[in-house]
């Protein structure tokens, strides 16, 4: 491997020290620092944008970030002697954060607050078209799982997860279709105080806490950046830490607390986390894996996905009637 990437770390102005296996990536230490080569899954268009963003972020004071690194030739991607596309980034060493440590997961909120505040002022003076991702794509994922139903019904043998899925399907659906009709509304549609850049994917595994420097986090894994609503962020972040803590309402309302601190919620704000929390997002993404898979095997890990769905659904249920008598006070 080591022998294979020296011709695309040769691209770059730096030696390498140390090689090492990261999530999907490679992580090196060079002689100026800490750097992961990645291969390219993105086009060129898109990796510029990703470039510019960040460069934006890092002299508004953003500064613990992957940002993208040139090679000599002044480019953003290199290539190996196959032809394959790598981009190399600024990275961390370090850990992500303990997503069980309330400290860590404040702090993780705070970072992600800071983060909306800068990534707002540069969406603001944006001059010229910017594409704006407008709430969510719920008609479209309830047209997909009608369309996994329908399939599974006209099916004459239908295995076991077949029958769990359809026979939960309703409750499910019913669900969907009620979020689709919410976020469907004017006011939703007029909500534009928290528009600006998104992380995409913000949770514990794009949070690091660098060594020697647990003061100051670094945010990684950017792929996914787009404009929209913020409060998707904040959502995403909720919903994957809570989960990991037992659907426990307290962790959710400290997240919201310590957000609020920085990014002012109104009660609108609150009822949008609770519709885009109130998806069975766990079921459609299971439906979509079903619908794109063999049907001559399903895999015992998609029964083991439908069976905890459907467990855990009793706790989830819990923490959105927490959660809407919170905002119902507010």
């Amino acid at each position: 491997m080591a022998d294979k990437m020296s011709e695309v770390y040769e691209t770059y102005d730096m030696e390498v020290l140390q090689t090492m296996r990261g999530r999907g990536s490679v992580i090196l230490k060079t002689d100026k620092g800490v750097r992961q080569l990645k291969q390219l899954d993105v086009n060129e268009s898109r990796l510029n944008a990703e470039y510019q963003f960040k460069e934006k972020l890092y002299e508004l004071g953003f500064i613990y970030i992957d940002r993208c690194i040139k090679n000599k030739q002044d480019e953003l991607i290199s290539y190996d002697r196959y032809g394959n596309a790598y981009v190399m980034r600024t990275f961390f060493e370090g850990r992500e954060i303990d997503v069980e440590n309330k400290d860590e997961i404040t702090a993780a909120v705070k970072n992600l607050a800071e983060f909306h505040i800068i990534s707002k002022e540069i969406f603001d003076s944006t001059e010229g078209d910017v594409h704006i991702r407008f709430n969510s794509d719920f008609r479209k994922r309830n047209q997909e799982l009608k369309r996994v139903r329908n399939f599974m019904t006209k099916r004459k043998t239908k295995k076991e997860f077949e029958e769990i899925f359809l026979n939960n399907y309703d409750f499910f659906y019913k669900q969907a279709a009620d979020c689709e009709s919410k976020i469907a509304s004017e006011d939703y549609m007029r909500m534009t105080s928290h528009m600006g850049y998104c992380h995409g994917m913000y949770n514990h595994h794009s949070v690091l806490v660098p060594d020697g420097d647990s003061k100051n986090l670094a945010t990684i894994a950017f792929d996914k950046f787009y404009v929209g609503s913020q409060l998707n962020d904040l959502y995403h972040f909720i919903r994957k830490t809570v989960e990991k803590n037992n659907y426990d309402f307290e962790i959710m309302k400290s997240i919201l607390e310590t957000y609020n601190s920085l990014c002012s919620l109104t009660k609108k704000d609150i009822e949008y986390i609770y519709i885009l929390y109130l998806y069975p997002e766990k079921f459609y993404k299971l439906s979509n894996q079903y619908i794109n898979a063999p049907k001559n095997w399903i895999s015992p890990k998609m029964m083991e996905k439908i069976d905890k769905i459907i467990m855990e659904e009793e706790q989830k249920q819990a923490l959105l009637g927490k959660l809407n008598r919170y905002y119902m006070e507010i």
